[in-house]
Order: structure tokens, then sequence, then C-alpha cells
């Protein structure tokens, strides 16, 4: 039998424990979210930090989501550009430059976090996941993923009972980018055309089929 010190050593190690690592519960409103949610719309801000947590860029906008493969990001502030995929292709509007890059979603891009978003990855078959702690309602979690060749090799994730709540990555230049979403609503019908996109008349186009 245990001695009456030990019991109490151990009780209190298993209450001291953050409530993610007895109950997985981080773990488990990201499947949900990831399974259960078709659509998403979001309020995003975007900030982008150097490795010393100098502020490069803050970015602001709205971003549309749409299982799979589909999704739009609209940035206001401080350039207006917009990122649409239809699922096979996607288009980077450049308002100022006139400019539209065209992209093939190949294999490659669907290793990265978006994809995991659009419903093209499996959360365990693509990542080991450790959850890190909660408070006021949201779960931190860290994705590392299980492929060698990724640009982001690891990402952290906010959760609560809503959704997804917020993304970082860190890239291979030891940069950090934070994307917090607010007035989140899911599973709300989208107009197909918000995931299409023609350049407009005089724009420079590059990239394609």
């Amino acid at each position: 039998m245990l001695s009456s010190r030990l019991l109490k050593l151990m009780v209190l190690f298993l209450l001291t424990l953050p409530a993610t690592v007895l109950a997985g519960e981080g773990e488990r409103l990201l499947d949900r979210f990831l399974k259960e949610s078709k659509t998403m719309s979001a309020n995003f801000v975007q900030t982008l930090r150097a490795d010393d947590n100098e502020v490069l860029q803050e970015s602001k906008g709205h971003f549309y989501l749409s299982r799979p493969g589909k999704f739009r990001w609209n940035y206001t502030t401080p350039y207006v550009q917009e990122i649409v995929s239809d699922g096979e292709q996607v288009w980077i509007y450049d308002v100022d430059l006139k400019q539209v890059m065209v992209q093939t979603q190949s294999a490659s891009t669907n290793k990265t976090p978006m994809a995991l978003m659009e419903g093209k990855l499996q959360l365990e078959e693509a990542y080991d996941i450790s959850e890190l702690d909660h408070r006021d309602g949201v779960y931190r979690l860290k994705l590392s993923s299980k492929s060698k060749d990724v640009d982001f090799a690891e990402l952290i994730v906010g959760v609560d009972q809503q959704g997804l709540r917020f993304m970082q990555l860190r890239d291979q230049f030891e940069q950090t980018t934070d994307i917090v979403f607010g007035e989140l609503e899911l599973n709300k019908e989208l107009a197909g055309k918000l995931f299409e996109f023609t350049p407009p008349e005089g724009v420079d186009v590059y990239g394609g089929s």
C-alpha cells in the first residue's frame, strides 16, 4: 500500500496539473472545430514580429473559409490586398501595385497550416499535439509537424467552445506571425462568389496556367 505521505504527494501533483493534461479538452475542441465547422467567418488582426519581438507589421481584415479548400483573406489595413482560393488556384491581388499573382494549390501548399484549416490535412496524421495551458476558456496547443519538408515546423493555436481563436506561426527566418480572430461565426452559409476571383482590367497577372 502507498504511504500516506506518498499518497498526499500524488494527489497534490494531480491537482496542480493543467486541466488540459488531464482531460485533453483543448485537443477535443480543436478536433471538433476541424471536423464540424464547414464554414468560418471572422475579423482578424495579424501581427508580424522579429526575433527580438519588435513589431514589423500589423494588418487587419476579414477572413472567410469554406471546407474543403476554399478561403478568402480580405486585408483592409495597412494595405488593401485579397487572397482568394477556389480550392484549385490561389489569387493574390495587391490593389496598390495593380498586380495579381496566381498559384496552383500543389502538394507543397497542402503541407501548410492553412491546409489544416481547409480540411486537406488530418490533425493527428500531420502533427504531434501537445496541450500547453488554458486561460479564460481558451486552450493553447502546440502542433509539431511530422513532416520535415515544411516552412512552419511548429504551430501554436488557441481554441475555445466557439472555435479557433488564434494561430501563432514561427518561420525559418525566426519571425513570428500571430493571427487573432474576432466576431467568429461558424457554419453560416457563405456566398459562392466569395471564393471566386476575376482579375480586374488593367492589372498585371503573373503565374497560373
